[in-house]
């Protein structure tokens, strides 16, 4: 009754969050560039003078690169199916696959791949259902109502970056508006800006909270990627290390390559991808190497054979 009850409000509650989290958004780029910006710029400034030049053109450049990073990564993580059993990931579209496209797509595989009980179709390595969007998603890592979708093979790096861009964005959002916070907590200083008072107030303490919340986990998910797991493998992987340490084995992810081969892979990048490094720092649409479907190994530890019952019910 509670695991039904959590999904039914992660469903309802996802365009809820989605609306509020825009809005925010929203609220901050208006504040910045109406508020924070002329604080620290005063248009009275001398504009000839060569430093205030330099500084405000590098102020801007450097916020409208963070602002980008944090909406175009965003917008991606929302849009990009995470990848389901369906998609015809290997002709480079998602559009939905007859079902004998998916059986020829079986030929290839070395063993055959269990089937989901819920959704009655292959269920390949990685490869959890969702109990929330109904189906199972490739390389599932959690059902996020924030995006309103599931964070898969497709969509990972975006929601991953999007994070890592709203960290950056946060603290240096708050070291920005420690003057007017200031300012507007003067109350024989006249406030000089349209913006009222109460919204530049409720941006800080927001960004505040958010830049904690998001660092902890974003620091998790980096933690999850050059490991070369998601968050639903860490768990297994834990239970079958503590396991392992019982009997006195070694227990090793067969996902994991290290550190710098897990980064190339997840961003498809470098020598094993097929973009070049820097692509990795840009808000771009890039995706994934490979169909979710099938995944490379190092050649050492195990897969764990998880129970084909599993749902994805984390949410995050």
């Amino acid at each position: 009754m509670a695991l039904r009850l959590i999904e039914v409000t992660s469903v309802y509650m996802g365009p809820v969050l989605l609306t509020l989290a825009s809005i925010f958004l929203s609220l901050a780029i208006f504040c910045y560039f109406s508020v924070f910006i002329p604080f620290h710029y005063p248009s009275e400034e001398d504009e000839s003078d060569t430093n205030w030049t330099f500084g405000y053109i590098t102020q801007m450049i450097w916020s409208l690169y963070v602002i980008l990073g944090v909406l175009a990564n965003y917008y991606f993580a929302i849009t990009t199916p995470p990848g389901s059993m369906l998609d015809k990931a290997s002709i480079g579209d998602h559009d939905n696959a007859s079902f004998q496209d998916v059986l020829l797509e079986m030929e290839s595989f070395t063993e055959l791949p269990s089937i989901c009980k819920r959704c009655n179709l292959p269920k390949p390595e990685r490869t959890h259902h969702c109990s929330v969007c109904k189906r199972c998603v490739l390389k599932y890592d959690h059902h996020c109502p924030w995006i309103h979708n599931c964070v898969g093979h497709f969509n990972h790096r975006y929601f991953v970056m999007f994070m890592t861009y709203l960290f950056i964005a946060c603290p240096y959002y708050v070291s920005m508006g420690v003057g007017p916070f200031m300012l507007l907590a003067d109350e024989e200083t006249p406030w000089p800006y349209r913006l009222d008072k109460s919204l530049v107030a409720f941006s800080m303490v927001a960004a505040t909270v958010i830049g904690i919340a998001v660092g902890g986990m974003g620091g998790w998910h980096w933690y999850l990627t050059l490991t070369a797991q998601t968050t639903l493998e860490q768990y297994n992987n834990n239970f079958m290390k503590s396991v392992c340490d019982k009997k006195g084995d070694t227990f090793h992810n067969m996902y994991d390559f290290g550190a710098v081969r897990n980064l190339q892979d997840f961003f498809n990048i470098g020598p094993r991808g097929h973009y070049p490094w820097y692509t990795a720092l840009l808000p771009l649409r890039i995706p994934p190497i490979g169909n979710g479907k099938k995944f490379e190994k190092s050649g050492r530890g195990f897969v764990l054979a998880c129970n084909d019952d599993d749902d994805g019910d984390d949410i995050v």
